[in-house]
């Protein structure tokens, strides 16, 4: 039994190379390494804990992750069932509405961008309207554009052609210049709606100056007509 008590619990032993690496560290004259030395001995077990620690730390991270990713499958899933069953545009708005409350957040855009796109079937232009303002909150200059033209559509479509052009003038302004042609020509139809003559003439000149094939001919015929009205 006094045998048994002498003897080192197994999880404390320690190398025989690493204790002589040791003494041989204590036994120099520098004083840095004997403190660093000391250190070690008298916090060996707590340094291993915190070991330990972080390994599971980095375990339950990694479970997480996983977790999410396999949510954001099943919520992927559930997403293309329910574009597939709900052909009714009405429907479609009410169903994404819902699952939109726990969408993941890779999946959000996409979600907004159907219950956008159902909602102007579906005439729900004030349902179009919300999705399209929170998707120009996104950091992509591209989907800012997207959701931009797609909001002013929505504004046209509700009579509110003042309000479209002046979001559409807003966002032309900050636009990459790949977008200035399709922002032009919304501009120009939602001048037009608006009564707004003067900056109807001026984007379609700009269209029949800028664009090349067979619309070249109609901007200006536009521009010539609203020339003649003003």
């Amino acid at each position: 039994m006094d045998e048994n008590k002498d003897k080192a619990p197994a999880e404390h032993a320690v190398n025989p190379g690493v204790i002589e690496q040791l003494e041989q560290i204590k036994s120099t004259p520098d004083n840095t390494a004997a403190r660093l030395l000391h250190f070690l001995v008298d916090n060996l077990k707590a340094i291993a804990i915190g070991c330990g620690a972080i390994i599971v730390a980095v375990g339950v991270y990694a479970g997480v992750n996983h977790w999410r990713a396999n949510q954001a499958l099943k919520a992927a899933d559930s997403l293309g069932v329910l574009l597939i069953q709900k052909t009714d545009p009405k429907a479609r708005v009410e169903a994404l509405e819902t699952f939109l409350k726990d969408a993941p957040a890779s999946l959000r855009p996409t979600v907004l961008l159907e219950l956008a796109a159902a909602a102007m079937v579906g005439q729900q232009f004030d349902k179009a309207s919300t999705a399209w303002t929170e998707l120009s909150g996104s950091s992509s200059a591209d989907m800012q554009v997207i959701a931009g033209i797609g909001h002013a559509k929505s504004l046209l479509m509700s009579g509110k052609a003042p309000e479209a052009l002046t979001l559409l003038q807003s966002l032309k302004g900050k636009a990459p210049k790949a977008y200035e042609l399709a922002l032009t020509r919304q501009i120009a139809v939602a001048a037009e709606q608006a009564g707004n003559d003067k900056v109807a003439q001026d984007a379609y000149t700009e269209l029949a100056t800028k664009a090349e094939g067979a619309g070249k001919p109609y901007y200006e015929f536009k521009a010539n007509q609203l020339k003649a009205k003003s």
